[in-house]
């Protein structure tokens, strides 16, 4: 038997053209813990997990390189305000919570009728 330095080589190729391509929801199911963690975080949310998958699936049809941060940086510049757009329509409408009524200061008797101020009353944990 003779020894073959390009052995492994040959091999390494045959198995890296056997497995099949990974998708990218596999590939950050795979590298979510290698994000940072405030990234982790949020991706915990499926709303924003669905979108970042959509995001990451137009980056590499667009051909964009995953290990290259530059790359990335420049399409995300490039598509900043369709993508603003979309996520502003998926996204809740936020409203400021408006309460009726005269407000109740700290001193002021507790409106549950004990007699006692309402910071030693009702407003204790408040």
């Amino acid at each position: 038997m003779i020894w073959n330095p390009f052995k492994k080589k040959q091999e390494e190729k045959q198995s890296a053209q056997s497995t099949k391509k990974e998708s990218i929801e596999e590939r950050i199911e795979r590298e979510i813990d290698s994000l940072p963690s405030m990234l982790k975080g949020k991706l915990k949310d499926p709303q924003i997990k669905k979108r970042f998958i959509e995001i990451a699936k137009r980056m590499e049809q667009d051909g964009v390189d995953f290990k290259s941060i530059r790359q990335m940086k420049k399409w995300m510049k490039q598509h900043e305000a369709e993508l603003r757009a979309e996520g502003t329509a998926d996204m809740p409408k936020v409203e400021t919570v408006v309460h009726d009524g005269p407000r109740i200061g700290r001193n002021d008797p507790c409106p549950c009728g004990s007699g006692k101020k309402y910071k030693k009353c009702c407003g204790i944990d408040k």
